[in-house]
């Protein structure tokens, strides 16, 4: 009975209990007390644990990232030394030993407490800040590499509208860029972020220091080859959101992505790191790509021979060449029959995706590829935006974000739909351009081979559109059910025509309808209903979206694409 009559051990013999630093005697006298007291159980398995937390982040965080110290500890028992022999060593030793006298009761009652508080304090300190610790850390890494590197480098910027090459580094600036960049230049000066040198680690931590609030995020990237994501946010400024990827191996940055307040985006990769020679004596790219484009024809001699027209079949054919490569989702492709020629023109198409295209098109000799570069201006804007319509529907928008759980969840599922909703509409662009070129009766003049081949074209992107408005409803569903009220109305008959060619135009309206409802209800276009009833819309458009895509889908599954009578 005697540890049950016995009082709680106070914070600080706790804390010299757990360390050893207690008596035998009262140490056991603390044992004793533990084994019938659950609240000092737990009040010494806490110490414990904050104690082990310490050892783990001092072994995991500070010993891997922080650097090494400038110079060794300088020894300074030596100088202390000189500086007493300097006083009178009787005095000061006595004043010395009286002072630690009357220090020395209230010190040893609390100096483990205070110093527990403080170690409590840090951990907590250096856990908040850890990911900010490590992005300076690996940055500073990646820009100490830069400079051992000299010479150019090639990169590819792409954006909502246009892709462009640019060549950045030592010695760009006597290689000829693309035209077009000028809005992009300006928004990067905006946002107060290089565009000499946009994909360099330097670039990224000088935006990231001018920050007045940021909060960083830091990823390991298993495989191979293998490396660092620093993720950066920030509630101020033109840019948002910088997303840079650095190879383990040398700290090179390989991938960038950066989200501005407006919604545009830009994704920049480095195309070709060690071609820096080459580079640097490379001239026009449109000189570059002149030679590999058949000669015109002169007037004289195009009288000699008459080649028999190009026929739809060769048309199709070509286009299945592009669908091979995916250059018929959204690149400015532009394909056409002239006399016994197929022409393929594209403006403002990279250097690697023309020599894809090329490639692929290599074993075609009728076929004549043009590719010219976009004038200069600004790229048309996207109908709408955040900033301008986002005193329109505030309502909404922040019952959403009360939902989700803060501003920054609701930016992710804004930035998700919208990419997928995106990638919806490419599919429908695509399938809709089949539709027009290969009308009911110009298909049916194909070969069966040709016929084969144009069924296996629209089904491919018709299983992948099937597959996407799922993904897409399953994401928007849990958010929207509880702004919609009453369940929305079933969906109606899909499709009413009877061929694909005339179901893909319906299936086209609902989409575009369905992508309006939604860039509407993330604030990037005018809503086209009252805003009590845009969740409601919305998840009926999936719906029915959803129900359209399996009709189409199956209705391509039977005899001629026509629908069972």
């Amino acid at each position: 009975m005697r540890s049950l009559e016995m009082r709680h051990p106070e914070g600080e013999q706790l804390l010299r209990y757990a360390d050893g630093e207690l008596g035998s005697r009262a140490a056991g006298r603390v044992r004793e007390h533990l084994e019938a007291c659950w609240q000092c159980r737990l009040e010494i398995e806490e110490i414990q644990r904050v104690a082990g937390e310490c050892v783990r982040y001092r072994k995991d965080v500070w010993q891997a990232h922080l650097p090494p110290p400038p110079a060794p500890w300088a020894d300074l028992r030596r100088r202390m030394a000189e500086a007493d022999a300097a006083l009178e060593p009787v005095s000061l030793a006595r004043r010395m030993a009286q002072a630690v006298a009357r220090l020395a009761g209230p010190a040893r009652r609390w100096a483990p407490a205070a110093v527990a508080l403080a170690l409590v304090a840090a951990i907590i300190y250096q856990f908040q800040n850890a990911p900010s610790v490590r992005a300076a850390a690996l940055l500073r890494k990646a820009v100490a590499a830069e400079a051992r590197r000299e010479g150019p480098r090639r990169i590819q910027i792409r954006t909502r509208q246009q892709r462009l090459t640019r060549v950045i580094g030592a010695r760009a600036g006597s290689v000829p860029q693309e035209a077009g960049a000028a809005p992009l230049e300006a928004l990067f000066a905006a946002a107060h972020y290089s565009w000499e040198d946009p994909l360099s680690a330097r670039s990224y931590a000088a935006w990231r220091e001018q920050l007045a609030d940021r909060r960083d995020e830091v990823t390991s990237i298993s495989g191979r080859p293998g490396g660092y994501r620093i993720r950066t946010t920030t509630q101020s400024g033109v840019l948002q959101e910088a997303v840079l990827r650095l190879d383990a191996r040398d700290y090179r940055p390989v991938e960038e992505r950066l989200e501005f307040r407006n919604r545009e985006w830009v994704e920049i990769t480095v195309l070709d790191e060690g071609a820096a020679a080459e580079i640097a004596g490379e001239v026009n790219r449109e000189e570059r790509i002149a030679p590999t484009l058949p000669p015109a024809p002169h007037p004289a001699a195009a009288a000699p021979a008459a080649k028999p027209p190009a026929t739809v079949g060769d048309e199709l054919r070509v286009l299945a060449a592009l669908h091979q490569v995916g250059a018929d989702l959204g690149d400015p492709i532009e394909v056409r029959r002239s006399g016994s020629q197929i022409l393929v023109s594209g403006v403002g198409v990279g250097a690697e995706r023309q020599q894809r295209i090329q490639e692929a098109l290599a074993a075609m000799p009728r076929v004549v590829i043009r590719f010219a570069e976009p004038a200069a201006g600004a790229p048309p804007a996207r109908p709408g935006g955040a900033e301008a319509v986002r005193a329109e529907a505030p309502g909404l928008q922040a019952r959403m974000e009360e939902q989700l759980g803060g501003r920054a969840f609701f930016e992710q599922l804004a930035g998700q739909a919208l990419d997928m909703s995106d990638a919806v509409m490419s599919r429908i662009y695509a399938l809709r351009r089949l539709a027009d070129r290969f009308p009911s009766d110009a298909a049916a003049g194909l070969s069966s081979q040709d016929q084969e081949l144009l069924r296996q074209m629209v089904q491919e992107h018709t299983g992948v559109l099937a597959r996407q408005t799922v993904e897409l409803q399953r994401l928007l569903n849990p958010v929207l059910s509880p702004l919609a009220g009453p369940a929305a109305t079933a969906a109606r008959s899909a499709l009413s025509a009877g061929a694909w060619q005339p179901a893909t135009e319906e299936l086209f309206r609902e989409a575009r309808h369905t992508e309006t409802l939604l860039a509407a209800l993330f604030a990037a276009a005018p809503p086209p209903v009252p805003e009590a009833r845009l969740p409601a819309e919305l998840l009926e458009s999936l719906t029915q979206l959803r129900a359209g895509a399996e009709a189409y889908e199956r209705l391509l599954s039977q005899p001629g694409g026509r629908t069972v009578e």
